[in-house]
C-alpha cells in the first residue's frame, strides 16, 4: 500500500513513469523492464505533447522507480530475463489499483494518454 505522502507529492517524471506502467498493465506487458518502460514513457510524453520536461533519460526513470518503490506504489518483480551481459534486469509493476494512481496523476497527462 502506498503512503499518502508519496502519492500526494509525485513529481512530473514520477507521474509519467506511473502512466507508462499503467499503459503497460493495460496492454498486458507487466512486469516491464526499465529499458522498455523508458520507451513507453517517451510515447506517453509524445501523446501528451508535454514540452514541460522534454524527455526522460534512464536515470530519471530509475530515480522515479526507486522513489515509487520505496513509497509502495510500484513493485520490482523477479524475472528470468537477463541482459546481453548475463546480468539480471529489474522489471516493475504497479502495486496500487490503477484508479487510485489515476486520481493523483495530472489530468491532462491522463487524458492525453488514455483517451
Amino acid at each position: 500500500m502506498a503512503s499518502d505522502s508519496t502519492l500526494d507529492s509525485l513529481s512530473l517524471p514520477e507521474q509519467v513513469v506511473l502512466l507508462g506502467l499503467l499503459t503497460a498493465k493495460r496492454d498486458g506487458e507487466v512486469p516491464i523492464q526499465t529499458h522498455n518502460l523508458r520507451r513507453r514513457c517517451e510515447r506517453c510524453l509524445e501523446d501528451a505533447d508535454a514540452d514541460v520536461i522534454g524527455s526522460l533519460n534512464e536515470a530519471d526513470v530509475m530515480r522515479s522507480l526507486y522513489r515509487l518503490e520505496d513509497g509502495g506504489v510500484v513493485e520490482e518483480v523477479e524475472t528470468a530475463k537477463t541482459s546481453p551481459t548475463g546480468k539480471g534486469r529489474p522489471a516493475y509493476t504497479v502495486a496500487e489499483e490503477s484508479e487510485a494512481i489515476l486520481e493523483v496523476v495530472d489530468g491532462d497527462l491522463v487524458g492525453a494518454v488514455f483517451d
